[in-house]
Formats: structure tokens, sequence, C-alpha cells
């Protein structure tokens, strides 16, 4: 019986590829002994409440309290300038997305909705620290693309997964040349 050497390689690869998905962890667990969500706790300083928050009973500080509190301490809107937010809610968003969607090391976390992603983002930039110049030079406008975040994040992933493929492919032709 004939056997196809591109459907094995196919069944392989798939078999692969599957093997080299993130496996999910639930949010504030351990995954592979490391809690994610607890290193990140001391990036923050602890005692910050929703009640110290400016415009505390606003549905945006509850939405900062809600979402922003997964994996970090509470951060303040002054922790960083209007032009600073829009670049960390940014990479924010997308890591959350990406845990949601994927699970691994920062475990099934809570998105939130287009609405309220603008909605807290115009609440931190409102309450944002004065910067020393209002002004945002040129250069933060041109390197703050979504694409850029995005290969960022995911280039580690695609280059492990790439330098696996490639050895897994020439061991297999190195076996064939012996044999």
């Amino acid at each position: 019986m004939a056997t196809y050497p591109e459907a094995d390689m196919k069944g392989s690869t798939l078999m692969i590829l599957i093997l080299s998905l993130p496996l999910p962890a639930t949010a504030s667990h351990t995954w592979s002994g490391i809690d994610l969500c607890e290193v990140h706790k001391d990036k923050l300083p602890p005692g910050l409440t929703v009640e110290s928050l400016p415009d505390s009973q606003s549905p945006e500080a509850s939405l900062l309290q809600r979402f922003c509190t997964q994996c970090h301490n509470l951060p303040g809107p002054d922790r960083h300038t209007a032009a600073e937010w829009r670049e960390v809610a940014s990479k924010m968003f997308l890591l959350m997305d990406v845990s949601h969607r994927f699970g691994g090391l920062m475990g099934r976390v809570e998105t939130m909705q287009k609405q309220e992603q603008e909605r807290l983002l115009a609440y931190l930039q409102h309450h944002a620290m004065q910067s020393i110049d209002q002004e945002a030079p040129a250069d933060i406008h041109r390197l703050n693309h979504p694409w850029l975040t995005r290969i960022w994040v995911l280039g580690p992933f695609l280059l492990l997964t790439g330098l696996g493929l490639l050895r897994w492919w020439r061991d297999r032709h190195t076996d064939k040349n012996h044999a």
C-alpha cells in the first residue's frame, strides 16, 4: 500500500500546531508554578481604593476597578499623562483580549466592550497627570500604531513556533537521509 508523505506531513504539522497552543489557566491561579497576576501586583502600589479615585461614583471608576484589578493593583489616573494612557491602555486592552481568547500565563480574564474601553480611556485621560510639555512630539504619534503593538506581542510566539517547526523539519529530513 502506498503512503503519501504530504498527508503524513499535514497531519504532523496540524498536531504540532495544536500542541503549541497555549494552555488556558484561570486568572489568579498558578500556571506552571507562576501566577502572573500576583507577579504584577507589585507594579502598582497597594492601598488605592475606588473611593479615592476622582469621580469615584462614576461608571468609569467602576470600570477601572472591575477590569484593571484582575491582574494588578488599582492604578490611579494620575499615574500617566493623557498621551501615555493612550499607549498603556492600548497594550492592556490587547493583553486582556489575548488572555481572554487564549488563556495562558495571564489566565482567562474578563474583557471590555469597545464602548467601555473608550469610556475608560476618556476617564483616564481626563484625570491624567499633566505633562510638562502639553504638545506631544510628532514621534509619539508616529510610533503609536496598534499593529506595532500586535507584532510586539505575537513576535516571540511566532518566532518560537517557527523555530520548533524548523527543528522538526530538519530532524525529519536528517532521519530520511541517514536511513
